[in-house]
């Protein structure tokens, strides 16, 4: 395969994009940039005992494998690295592992609790929440942000949707952690350790199910499980396990990821700190900038179930697709200087249509709206009661060539009367 695309004179990604030690400090734009501009859709060589793939760095190029699942399946998993068989063999997959009809089927199912007026009625207990986090923080002058706010408070709310007891929620988060960080030491031994994280999740879901079929909750979960699919099945406990995966995947990470690196934008840029300050109906659009400006899962894979053609290159049957939504969202056909941090972009470019963070197509993310609550909530509380927020020392990157966020940030701030 390699072979012959060269003699096809294919182009070649610059640069190996699967080389970890390019994720040291986040995603590694300017090397993307090149070969947005350069290369649009080229291939990687494979290495360490991984085939070689396809990058694609554009939007328009993008969207067309995102929205064409028959052609471009998710069913091989979401990330560069294979899936192991044990964990996508079978009838009882991932959501993040299937493809439409059954997808479709599956992901019906909690539609309507996402839906923007569902997650509306929500406001008041994340508000509720992130005070209380707040509170815990403001006399102290300081924190470890990355712990103490960003991570407590997409936990918080997604354990209170999904009925998830306050105990268990630390352990609930190293699961977590582990499995979408395998590559760094801080949080795993080895890759093998994020996939054995990713069966303990689904096994505490299962029982999280048992637990509520006998006692029913007013949550997401007693919603599931007394739901039906369209032939008219409920969820077994193991189905709901690997639902309840995607859940805590994406209630958690999205939001922990901009929350930490949104707000180190705005210590960077004190001005428009002061702007949300004096003017916090400015804050939507600053959380759209946000997830615009640094995504918070760097790309996804697809794998090509026919010969395709694409961006003047020939896709083969097989071929595994990386989709660059971090490259999508500084995309300069899309975006005026992409590189410039700006709350206010909004107001000329449509950002929340046009980036990519949540991707696109029939897996794009159910959870954006719930995020998006978050975000403005979590930079509407901050901004009312802290002033003069500083960096103590440069953020720490988690490393990682798939999740692109901090794990430790300290900072000290005054608290406003």
């Amino acid at each position: 395969m390699q072979v012959e695309k060269i003699m096809n004179n294919c182009p070649i990604t610059k640069h190996r994009l699967a080389d970890l030690a390019l994720y040291s400090h986040g995603a590694p734009n300017q090397l993307i940039a090149e070969n947005r501009r350069q290369h649009p859709v080229s291939w990687e060589e494979g290495c360490a005992g991984q085939s070689g793939h396809w990058n694609v760095f554009t939007s328009d190029q993008m969207d067309i494998v995102l929205k064409n699942p028959a052609i471009f399946s998710n069913a091989t998993g979401p990330r560069l690295v294979d899936t192991p068989k044990e964990a996508i063999r079978g009838k009882h997959v991932s959501l993040n592992l299937m493809d439409p009809p059954m997808h479709r089927d599956y992901r019906r199912l909690v539609d309507a609790a996402f839906k923007p007026s569902a997650i509306k009625l929500l406001e008041p207990r994340v508000l509720a929440i992130a005070n209380e986090i707040i509170d815990g923080i403001i006399g102290q002058g300081g924190c470890e942000f990355v712990t103490s706010v960003a991570t407590p408070l997409p936990l918080r709310v997604t354990a209170s949707i999904l009925g998830i007891p306050d105990e268990d929620q630390a352990y609930v988060c190293t699961l977590t952690n582990t499995m979408m960080i395998a590559d760094d030491p801080d949080f795993a031994g080895s890759v093998m350790d994020g996939y054995e994280a990713q069966r303990a999740l689904v096994k505490y879901g299962a029982g999280l199910a048992a637990n509520h079929r006998l006692n029913p909750c007013e949550d997401l979960t007693t919603e599931m499980l007394e739901a039906r699919r369209e032939g008219g099945e409920q969820l077994t406990d193991l189905e709901y396990g690997l639902f309840f995966l995607n859940l805590i995947i994406g209630g958690v990470e999205t939001t922990r990821n901009a929350t930490a690196y949104g707000l180190y934008q705005l210590i960077q840029q004190p001005k428009q700190f002061h702007m949300l300050q004096n003017d916090p109906a400015l804050i939507p659009d600053a959380v759209e900038e946000i997830l615009r400006f640094r995504a918070p899962i760097m790309n996804y894979r697809r794998t090509a179930m026919e010969d395709f053609e694409l961006g003047g290159q020939t896709i083969r049957k097989g071929d595994k697709v990386i989709v660059w939504l971090a490259s999508a969202n500084r995309d300069e056909q899309v975006f005026a200087n992409p590189d410039t941090f700006d709350i206010k972009r909004c107001q000329r470019e449509r950002v929340q249509r046009d980036a990519r963070t949540f991707g696109a197509g029939p897996h794009f993310c159910l959870g954006a709206h719930l995020a998006r609550l978050q975000l403005k909530v979590i930079f509407a509380v901050i901004t009312s009661r802290m002033t003069n927020v500083q960096l103590v020392n440069e953020p720490r990157n988690a490393l990682s060539a798939f999740v692109d966020g901090y794990k430790e940030m300290n900072i000290t701030f005054e608290p406003l009367a």
